[in-house]
């Protein structure tokens, strides 16, 4: 499975208890380089949860972000991810696992779900399938172990920058989930853009001159090292930019470019 966070490194990140209460509050405000993107996704899988109900498999579980938006609502949440086995490939995913541990269930492949038929209510799979070379498969292992009348619910990225290189393989439209969702045999629910053109635009700028202004070097996997300084000076003229374009987004409906999509599709 893919892990669901980008590389982020320097974003003015504070340590100790107080500091990390600190970088806690400022990921929920426009302080944060990423917010614009960071709370349509959260509000999309907020909503998503509505549709979950009985036991549930989050496929590509990482840190378990949304562990706590979904116990509450069903009877019991699997988390899985990557098997170890893949790391001797991808060494940088060690540090991501160690801290996601706590919330992995189940080591597991996307292509070879390691479970029964029929054995989920409802399947969570959040920015995952566009690292994922062949996703038609994944889906259709996603509709093998969903029971009957069960959903999948899913996030999937339209406007974002490359990232997680070379494991970034996809953007998606809406009739690319529906020849894919058809393809596996899920009935199409719905298809619900994440933002609008105005909200999408906002989060771009941002981005990009975090990395234009804010980047002291260019990693491999398309993420930046930041200068400490320069991000951190960066910051009131980034949030300015998100707050503008959150505002735009108020008045407009055009959501042919979005931050990207929200599906529900159920297993006949």
């Amino acid at each position: 499975m893919a892990l669901t966070e980008p590389k982020r490194v320097g974003v003015v990140n504070y340590r100790g208890s107080r500091g990390q209460s600190l970088n806690a509050w400022r990921k929920r405000t426009p302080l944060n380089p990423y917010w614009l993107d960071w709370s349509k996704l959260r509000q999309s899988v907020i909503d998503l949860s509505e549709q979950a109900s009985g036991v549930l498999l989050d496929v590509g579980v990482s840190e378990g972000p949304y562990r706590g938006v979904f116990e509450p609502v069903v009877d019991r949440y699997v988390g899985l991810e990557y098997p170890p086995s893949i790391l001797d490939k991808q060494p940088d995913l060690w540090k991501i696992l160690d801290r996601a541990k706590k919330s992995v269930d189940v080591f597991g492949d996307g292509n070879r779900l390691p479970f029964e038929d029929a054995s989920f209510d409802t399947v969570l799979c959040t920015e995952v399938l566009e690292h994922l070379p062949e996703p038609s498969v994944v889906l259709g292992e996603i509709a093998r172990v969903l029971k009957p009348g069960g959903r999948l619910l899913a996030t999937v990225p339209f406007s974002q920058p490359l990232h997680e290189l070379p494991g970034d393989y996809y953007r998606f439209t809406p009739s690319a989930l529906e020849h894919l969702l058809d393809g596996a045999g899920l009935q199409v629910e719905s298809i619900t853009p994440r933002g609008n053109f105005a909200s999408a635009m906002g989060a771009s700028l941002s981005q990009f001159f975090l990395r234009w202004l804010g980047a002291k070097s260019r990693q491999s996997d398309g993420s930046v090292i930041l200068s400490r300084w320069r991000s951190t000076l960066l910051l009131p003229l980034l949030a300015l930019i998100q707050i503008k374009f959150h505002l735009i987004s108020k008045l407009t409906s055009d959501t042919t470019f979005c931050h990207g999509y929200s599906v529900v599709a159920k297993r006949p």
